[in-house]
């Protein structure tokens, strides 16, 4: 008894427990370790290739903008084993970024040709091919190679989105609309504001070739998918004006004066047609003054009122609303180039009007609409309905600076400032405001 009482005193030990708990942690770490190189020594399932491999060191060098060594690598990997696909692909789309879609598109053909091709790479081969056809000019050939790829994949909505773009580029934008409902569907679209503007595109055809039925059709529908579809609204103004329907007109311009009143002012020289159509010319300027007082800081109201002035003989008031518009926006290209004709009839000193003409048109800055883009801040003095920079259908943000500015007389921009006039036209220059933050598309 006294010895087995001995041997637990023992077992139980510091030493004892210590020398224990280090064989049970080196039996752990060893068991560890067998398990990780039994798992590196198995065959890797993941679709990446390992670092080491050609691949992954010209994808780094692509992440570094190495590109001509990206090439040189991707080709000698390439040259070495002619049976690598991703290499292929990957090389012809460096040569369709670097301007090379020639180059591109046979590397494309050539992997295509490959029977063994599973459908992934051969989808992908297929877009790729499809880009470079566009790039090279060969649109026809590109809508074909998109079709295939999306025959074996419907569910890619790049290459659907790039074949509506192509099909916008040819014209035809039946099929653009086509293809835009089944993104759509797809929920690959977010919104109907691209078909809206397709539609309205398929509208200015039809009126161009005098289906004006058709046209209308058209417009309706496009405001029925998106009721704030600017272009819509003034394309089918115009168009039941054309018909002979100034009421019908005027009901549409005047839901554009509800929904974008900023546009309005695209509409003032048909308006005014429509006004003496139906009403008088006096009711035009009655309307006039009612837009002033309610946009008082959109100086087009000013602008078609002072022309409404001119031609009724009251130049005096016309120079007052043109001064007015000018209060409003500085930058008004139209209400100085406006001020000057009027000067002009009254008889003011030819070399003070020269260097007021010399100084409006020479400030390309000077402009009373400026437009941005929603999508990307893109901006322009014209309205556009396509965004030139991001290719996005949107209505543009009409953008009007603070009325913050300096004085200039036209006399300081002559020879010298001691040949002032003292009956130099005042010309006010605004400073450039702030540029804005770009909104959501």
């Amino acid at each position: 008894m006294n010895a087995w009482w001995a041997m637990a005193r023992e077992l139980t030990s510091p030493f004892t427990l210590g020398l224990i708990a280090f064989c049970v942690a080196g039996a752990l770490l060893y068991a560890s370790r067998r398990r990780r190189w039994a798992r590196a020594s198995r065959p890797s399932s993941s679709p990446f290739p390992p670092l080491a491999d050609p691949f992954a060191r010209g994808f780094d060098l692509l992440l570094d903008s190495r590109w001509p060594e990206a090439i040189a690598l991707l080709k000698e990997t390439v040259r070495k084993d002619p049976d690598r696909v991703l290499e292929y692909l990957e090389l012809g789309k460096l040569f369709r970024r670097r301007d090379d879609p020639r180059r591109a598109a046979r590397l494309f053909e050539q992997v295509l040709v490959r029977q063994e091709l599973g459908r992934d790479e051969r989808v992908m081969a297929l877009y790729e091919l499809g880009l470079s056809y566009h790039a090279m000019g060969l649109p026809e050939h590109a809508v074909k190679t998109l079709e295939q790829g999306l025959q074996l994949m419907p569910a890619h909505s790049e290459a659907r989105r790039e074949l509506r773009r192509i099909y916008e580029e040819m014209g035809q934008w039946g099929k653009a609309v086509a293809v835009e409902r089944v993104r759509l569907k797809r929920g690959e679209a977010t919104n109907a504001q691209t078909l809206a503007a397709l539609r309205t595109q398929q509208a200015k055809v039809a009126c161009a070739a005098g289906k004006l039925r058709d046209s209308t059709a058209h417009l309706r529908a496009a405001l029925a998918l998106d009721p704030d579809c600017t272009e819509a609204m003034l394309v089918l103004g115009r168009l039941l004006l054309r018909q002979g329907k100034p009421r019908r007109a005027l009901r549409v311009w005047n839901s554009l004066m509800q929904r974008r009143p900023e546009f309005l002012y695209l509409t003032f020289r048909d308006m005014q047609t429509a006004f003496r159509a139906v009403k008088s010319d006096v009711e035009w300027e009655s309307f006039l003054r009612r837009f002033i007082e309610r946009y008082p800081h959109d100086p087009t109201g000013q602008l078609a009122l002072a022309e409404w002035h001119e031609t009724h003989g009251r130049a005096s008031d016309a120079v007052a609303c043109l001064q007015r518009a000018l209060e409003v926006d500085p930058l008004c290209r139209e209400a100085h180039l406006a001020l000057l004709a009027l000067y002009r009839e009254q008889d003011m000193a030819s070399d003070v009007l020269t260097a007021y003409e010399r100084l409006v048109q020479s400030a390309t800055w000077l402009s009373c609409a400026r437009f941005r883009c929603r999508a990307c801040g893109y901006r322009s003095d014209d309205p556009f309905w396509k965004c030139p920079a991001c290719a996005v259908w949107t209505t543009p943000y009409r953008v009007m600076p603070p009325p913050s500015s300096v004085a200039l007389t036209a006399g300081d921009v002559g020879p010298s400032r001691s040949a002032a006039s003292p009956d130099a036209v005042p010309v006010v220059v605004a400073r450039p405001a702030p540029a804005e933050s770009q909104s959501e598309s």
